[in-house]
């Protein structure tokens, strides 16, 4: 029989009733269910896993294809040799196993080439996964892989490995597979040749017994690191302790950083020398710094240095927020999944550490923050309190800043606690790495809708700086993370005694409110850094023993307007703060406040009527202004 006769392959079959045989030719057959195939490969499974399972099914359809190329070798007459290879497809689908739909086929007999990709459509071997099993992570087609690659591989005279990239038993829509010849491949498929072996029994149980050792292994060294690293922690050891344990156990340099990249610790094992290799040493720390620097690793990465060097990465998470990064480094091969076990576990360790050291600053900050509430009200006993602050550490008494951040309109500290701790810790994480970089300490208050922080001057000199280039610098810094919700900060004058703050900290909040007044005035959205000394002779003024004699005094020139344009929604008393703010200029004043001369000619004539007063006169106008200034101070207009 020839292929040139057309004929399918399917007419080489034939039956025979009187037994029930199927024979393609004379060769006897047999027909299966795929239920019972799917079974059996269940057991296979349940049995030997998932992988021992894969290379007896591999090496199983690689022999039922190379046997099948021979039979149909001796058994037709082929036109050509690419006929025979073809054949294969076909008596996947005479056997009901699957569809087989080339996509690409470049096949040169000759050359010894093979290169075929092509979907298996409606595949036998994924339904039956499916039935026993959930969706796996990798294709499951093992049979179908092994049967393509044995039947070509007889064809072709050399070693073709067929692979499955998408396979309906991972989720995907369709299987399809990809076809090389083993030097095509390259060392792509490298770790795919050995399940292609041939072993026996004893081989496969020495593979497990060796793979057993390995994980016992492994568990060893994971429970040691868990074991020596909690009992560190337990006995309140630091960092470079964690570092130290680490490195030896593991036999690498160890590093560790916190949330802003900053060194905090790092150990290498025995036997290796700081010394040895410092440059070395800086470069790796370079190379961490810039991987970690924006807090974009959130997970465990490896990464290469250079060809020879590894560097395992690790952050170190508390309340889904990094706060620092554990690393180890090794030269030759590159980090498996016991490594990065084990530097999770320590990661987990320093996670810890460092949520306990975090709860007891937080704990010494609120009772610092509890301690600055009574200092700025006033009824404390200096003496007292001094000592009360000395006890962490911190003079109370030296020249500093009172430095009050409000949060206008921002809502940030409102039931939505997330939106709250989010917006509080961008503007204390400031603070924090401030006093980390020059080993200082800030006293802070967080309470209701602002900040309060005392910032000494003995920190400004060491940063080199100003209170108010300080100030501006944190206001546009903080305002990056909080363009939507702008704020304002108020800076008191500095305090050079204990009995102060409390009269400093009502001059920050002044200036603060003060701008506020001024803003509503002018319909204006000014905000930013207010400095108390730039408010003038208004807070000498309201420093008086009785600043309600300078409200009623601003109220003999203001309070009639007030009344009329309380009546007659008007807005005299705001045109009446911008004459006086642009001294009296009555066409700046108009451009300003978008009227006509002639309106605005009616305006200043009506105040003068109502007020009793002759704004030509300079006396006049330092009244009005005074009088103004106070109302605002007052929150009156």
């Amino acid at each position: 029989m020839t292929s040139a006769e057309k004929k399918p392959l399917t007419n080489i079959f034939s039956f025979f009733n009187n037994g029930g045989d199927h024979y393609l030719q004379e060769k006897r057959m047999i027909l299966s269910s795929t239920d019972a195939w799917g079974v059996l490969r269940k057991d296979l499974i349940d049995t030997l896993g998932v992988q021992r399972a894969k290379r007896f099914l591999l090496r199983y359809g690689w022999n039922c294809g190379k046997h099948e190329a021979r039979m149909l070798k001796d058994m037709i007459e082929w036109e050509s040799d690419i006929d025979w290879v073809v054949a294969g497809s076909q008596m996947h689908q005479i056997g009901g196993r699957v569809f087989s739909y080339p996509e690409e086929f470049h096949v040169d007999m000759k050359k010894g080439t093979f290169n075929v990709t092509g979907y298996w459509i409606d595949s036998y071997e994924a339904k039956q996964h499916l039935q026993h099993y959930p969706l796996y992570h990798e294709p499951i087609c093992y049979f179908l892989m092994g049967y393509g690659g044995g039947y070509n591989s007889e064809c072709l005279g050399k070693k073709v490995i067929f692979k499955e990239t998408h396979c309906v038993g991972k989720g995907d829509k369709q299987c399809r597979y990809v076809a090389k010849t083993v030097d095509e491949w390259g060392t792509e498929i490298a770790d795919e040749l050995i399940n292609y072996e041939e072993q026996d029994i004893a081989d496969e149980l020495d593979i497990v017994y060796r793979r057993v050792e390995k994980q016992s292994e492994i568990l060893h060294i994971g429970t040691s690191i868990t074991k020596k690293l909690t009992s560190a922690l337990l006995q309140g050891k630091g960092m470079d302790v964690f570092a130290e344990l680490l490195a030896n156990e593991l036999k690498t340099p160890v590093f560790i950083h916190n949330q802003y990249v900053d060194y905090i610790a790092h150990s290498v094992h025995e036997g290796y020398s700081d010394e040895e290799k410092p440059d070395e040493l800086k470069k790796i720390e370079a190379f961490i710094e810039k991987q970690c620097h924006n807090r974009s690793l959130t997970q465990t990465e490896a990464f290469t240095l250079e060809t020879h060097q590894h560097i395992l990465i690790s952050p170190i998470i508390i309340q889904n927020d990094v706060y620092g990064y554990i690393s180890i480094v090794r030269e030759g091969r590159s980090f498996g999944d016991a490594e990065i076990d084990f530097l999770e576990r320590a990661a987990s360790i320093c996670a810890v550490k460092m949520l306990n050291e975090r709860t007891a600053i937080q704990t010494e900050e609120s009772m610092k923050g509890d301690l600055l509430e009574e200092l700025f009200k006033g009824e404390i006993d200096p003496d007292n309190i001094i000592k009360r602050f000395s006890y962490f550490g911190y003079n109370i008494n030296q020249p500093q800043y009172v430095v009050i951040i409000d949060f206008q309109d921002t809502e940030v500290f409102t039931h939505d606690e997330n939106k709250t701790q989010s917006t509080v810790k961008n503007i204390m994480d400031y603070f924090n790495r401030e006093e980390m970089h020059y080993n200082t300490n800030f006293v802070k208050l967080v309470k209701y809708n602002r900040a309060a922080i005392l910032i000494p001057t003995e920190y400004l000199d060491k940063k080199k700086t100003t209170i108010k280039q300080f100030a501006q610098v944190c206001y546009e810094m903080v305002n990056l993370n909080n363009e939507k919700n702008p704020y304002y900060i108020g800076v008191s004058k500095l305090c050079k005694d204990v009995g102060q703050y409390g009269k400093k900290f009502k001059e920050a909040k002044k200036a603060i409110d003060m701008a506020k007044a001024k803003n509503r005035v002018m319909n204006a959205a000014n905000y930013g850094v207010v400095h108390a000394d730039e408010l003038g002779h208004i807070m000498i003024l309201m420093d008086a023993r009785q600043p309600e004699e300078l409200l009623e005094y601003a109220h003999e020139f203001l309070s009639n307007l007030k009344a009329y344009d309380e009546k007659n929604s008007s807005e005299l008393l705001r045109t009446l703060y911008y004459y006086i703010e642009n001294e009296c200029n009555l066409h700046k004043t108009a451009r300003e406040m978008n009227v006509s001369i002639s309106g605005m000619r009616y305006r200043i004539n009506r105040i003068e009527e109502l007020i009793e007063i002759d704004l030509s006169k300079a006396s006049s106008k330092f009244e009005i202004q005074l009088s103004l200034q106070t109302y605002m101070a007052f929150n009156l207009i």
